[in-house]
């Protein structure tokens, strides 16, 4: 049976080292100089022998381009609005690289910078009015407001190398519950913070956060195995799920049902398991009553990836991704369970790896 380290381990070793996106750009660059090149000297043929051959061009994907690099202020103490999203900045082809900082975008459109303190994971609550991020002044994560410019630090104390390998940071909605996990290290933690009880509970190792509540409300783990995962609702027994996958929302406001991105197996194709574009519910405490719905609405370039939040009662936060890096924008729909209907909420920065509120995974 597969453990969610080794997983992880065998998907990094076959990782590639580049960065996908800029080599896509890059290359379709290229490519277009190329085209137009051909495009032009054809053209000029043309009016030079007054032929009356007929060029016809073929028209190409849209191609997202990184924009130019803009300013941003430094994150001010206190009365920023919501965050939209996070992300961080690529490195410059002619300057150095070092730890890029994070920024953050607000739903009016303002972009801040936060500090070189804020170098590790960073994470923003679903209604975007709280982030999280590690603190390497403070050496712990930190929960900050963003409104009221309120700082709680966590009473747990991590060293920086606790997140140069894998992790995940789950937040709950108010941010003042958390788990923080690692693995692939030598510590592995695997801890649910309460910032304002001040309070760490210790978790069994291989289980991966999917949901957290706030205050005492539920928390729920998973741990994938072979073919099927296993979902847990501490307090409650496990149950067992027919698919083996990572890719869950989190716990929905009925307080016991999530969702999951369906997947398909064909043992005649590689990769076996694949996502088919649909999303099923199921209740966390009851195994076995599952509804699939397929998803409507998404443009064919982008397939559905991760999962996040809930907007209301049926209603759920989809990332969604195109199949080539570089071909589109990745986006964040929301996603009707009930009839599979999506709608656009906004599309993501290309600058570098991003961050959305209440994201899963």
């Amino acid at each position: 049976m597969n453990t969610l380290r080794a997983d992880l381990h065998a998907l990094a070793e076959h990782a590639p080292v580049v960065d996908l996106a800029a080599r896509a750009v890059r290359g379709a660059r290229r490519r277009r100089a190329t085209r137009l090149a051909v495009v032009a000297a054809a053209v000029t043929c043309l009016i030079a022998f007054g032929g009356a051959m007929l060029l016809q061009v073929r028209a190409e994907p849209r191609i997202v381009l990184t924009p130019p690099e803009t300013k941003a202020l430094p994150l001010p103490a206190k009365g920023v609005g919501p965050v939209e999203q996070a992300y961080r900045t690529r490195c410059r082809l002619d300057g150095p690289c070092g730890v890029l900082p994070w920024r953050v975008v607000t739903r009016a459109g303002e972009t801040y910078e936060l500090g070189k303190d804020a170098n590790g994971p960073l994470e923003v609550t679903a209604d975007g009015r709280r982030i999280a991020y590690y603190s390497s002044g403070h050496q712990a994560i930190v929960v900050r407001d963003l409104a009221s410019g309120k700082i709680w630090k966590a009473p747990l104390k991590q060293p920086e190398e606790d997140f140069t390998v894998e992790y995940a940071l789950r937040l709950s909605p108010d941010g003042l519950r958390f788990i923080v996990s690692g693995w692939g290290g030598r510590r592995q933690p695997n801890k649910l913070v309460d910032v304002e009880r001040g309070t760490v509970t210790d978790l069994k190792r291989g289980w991966w956060p999917v949901s957290v509540s706030d205050g005492s409300g539920p928390v729920v783990l998973a741990k994938p195995y072979d073919m099927t995962s296993q979902v847990w609702v501490l307090g409650h027994d496990p149950i067992t799920i027919r698919d083996f996958t990572y890719s869950y929302s989190a716990l929905a406001p009925d307080g016991r049902t999530l969702a999951r991105l369906g997947q398909t197996v064909d043992r005649d194709r590689e990769p076996m398991v694949r996502k088919d574009r649909s999303i099923v519910t199921f209740d966390t405490l009851r195994a076995g009553r599952e509804t699939r719905t397929p998803i409507s609405g998404l443009p064919e370039e982008l397939d559905p990836a991760r999962l996040g939040g809930w907007l209301n009662a049926t209603e759920v936060t989809v990332l969604a991704v195109p199949e080539s890096p570089g071909t589109i924008a990745e986006a964040v729909y929301a996603v009707d369970v009930r009839t599979g209907e999506s709608r656009e909420l906004y599309a993501l920065r290309s600058g570098g790896p991003n961050v959305v509120p209440g994201l899963v995974g």
